[in-house]
């Protein structure tokens, strides 16, 4: 099973459950201690709200890619903003995640579920599972 490290909000950890789904192992943390600790060089991936324990987003990801035995690991932001924020913020946020070192942030607000929002979310895991492949290969 793939494992991967979700720092959320407690808010966000039932659409995160139904985004990773079953075949991922989640370990989710709602702190940055919780995070640091469950830090570990098995992980596959590594997701983290950028509204994680009150805007701790960034301290996470700087200690991850300082770390030689973690940097490796992708790192990808998550968004929820429900179409709050502009897209010049979400471009700036984005571009400061880029510039730490990780892969990138992914709008879960930008995710057309339509009617059917189990077959998003499947599709969203065919990305993450080619990703993943993609990194280890």
């Amino acid at each position: 099973m793939i494992k991967v490290l979700v720092a959320i909000r407690p808010e966000d950890a039932d659409l995160m459950r139904r985004v990773f789904g079953e075949e991922f192992e989640v370990i989710s943390c709602i702190t940055l201690a919780e995070a640091q600790a469950a830090l570990s060089t098995d992980l596959a991936m590594i997701a983290c709200g950028v509204h994680f324990d009150d805007g701790r987003m960034f301290d996470l990801l700087k200690q991850v890619k300082a770390d030689p035995q973690l940097a490796a690991i992708p790192f990808w932001g998550i968004l929820r903003d429900e179409g709050l924020l502009s897209s010049a913020i979400t471009r700036g946020i984005r571009t400061a995640m880029k510039s730490m070192g990780a892969n990138g942030l992914f709008n879960l607000s930008q995710v057309d579920t339509g009617n059917d929002e189990e077959a998003a979310y499947r599709e969203l895991r065919g990305a993450l599972r080619k990703s993943l492949a993609n990194n280890q290969a």
